[in-house]
């Protein structure tokens, strides 16, 4: 059974995603649905599952976004001193999924629900928030890039 609890640590995140830039390489994730957008300046890669995008409302897209932190990163390290909580469970972490709403038209994005996933795909921890802040597409970032890639 899947916990569920508001971010506490949705600053750190934010912070994190803030500091996002991309560059142009390829990587193919494990499942054929996720399609690449590209790399943190952390060189945390980037995916979105294009197969599984809806369009809740005129201008609204939820798409899940997964992102695979390098093993070095400073994400991961992020994710460890942020919520000490979960240290045990992620030391067996992999990848995260966040369930991502994007406003095109007004260029805002926030996550309602992110999941750690270990190597073999379980769940590690689950936490949601479906009123979670909106913050601003910041030009220039990967999620102008992810931006590009879902919305019309």
């Amino acid at each position: 059974m899947m916990k569920h609890s508001k971010w506490r640590f949705n600053v750190g995140i934010f912070c994190f995603f803030v500091l996002l830039g991309g560059c142009g390489y390829a990587l193919a994730a494990e499942e054929t649905t996720w399609s690449f957008v590209g790399f943190t300046k952390y060189r945390d890669a980037i995916f979105i599952d294009k197969a599984h995008l809806s369009r809740p409302s005129t201008g609204k897209v939820l798409v899940s976004t997964r992102i695979e932190p390098a093993a070095k990163s400073l994400f991961r390290k992020n994710i460890k001193r942020e919520v000490p909580q979960y240290n045990n469970s992620l030391k067996k972490f992999k990848y995260l999924v966040l369930e991502t709403e994007l406003s095109c038209l007004e260029h805002r994005m926030r996550f309602r629900e992110i999941q750690f996933f270990d190597k073999a795909g379980k769940v590690l921890h689950t936490a949601a928030d479906p009123e979670a802040p909106w913050k601003s597409v910041k030009p220039g970032s990967l999620w102008t890039d992810l931006e590009g890639a879902v919305c019309p």
